[in-house]
């Protein structure tokens, strides 16, 4: 457990995923989302090179890919998180935060004005999201917070929700539509 001299990150500076495809998802997070590509940088290593560039996602931070080429990868290497390793599409994932439900209305306006048709919205009671996935098979996910308080727990509340047996776990049908 954290104590006073723990040191606190103050935010995300930026998260890293690979791809395979440099211009799709350079098109993918930067036409269809309107993130605006901020840094980009190639590297020559160990016999290879890699290019690591960044998008904004604002307040400072961004998302980050780096394209891979002979610097230890396999050659069959998988940039899908998720099933890559067996799991559902949605176990990994970033999620993006808006503030309001007109952001996320002119999010989905945008994706779709920019040739995203696949776009899943579920509410989950204390949040509202939409989902769709990138071009190297991460989800991406733009949530609105719409009730604060059904979000907030003591730490107490949230290790026994942690803690609470598979047996105790109760069926929940989130709201969810294509928009």
């Amino acid at each position: 457990m954290p104590d006073s001299t723990t040191p606190n990150s103050k935010s995300v500076h930026h998260i890293a995923y690979t791809t395979r495809d440099v211009e799709a998802t350079y098109d993918f997070y930067s036409n269809k989302l309107g993130l605006p590509l901020i840094h980009a940088e190639n590297t020559r290593a160990e016999g290879g090179y890699f290019r690591h560039f960044f998008f904004g996602i604002g307040s400072g931070e961004a998302i980050a890919f780096f394209e891979v080429n002979g610097v230890g990868e396999e050659v069959d290497f998988k940039t899908e998180i998720s099933t890559g390793l067996g799991l559902p599409p949605w176990a990994n994932h970033i999620a993006f935060r808006l503030d309001t439900l007109e952001e996320l209305s002119d999010q989905v306006k945008h994706m779709h004005d920019n040739g995203l048709g696949d776009i899943l919205e579920i509410n989950h009671g204390w949040c509202t999201s939409i989902y769709t996935e990138d071009p190297n098979g991460i989800t991406v996910e733009f949530c609105v917070t719409t009730d604060p308080d059904g979000f907030e727990q003591t730490e107490e509340e949230a290790l026994r929700q942690l803690r609470l047996p598979a047996s105790e776990i109760r069926e929940h049908e989130p709201a969810l539509r294509l928009v």
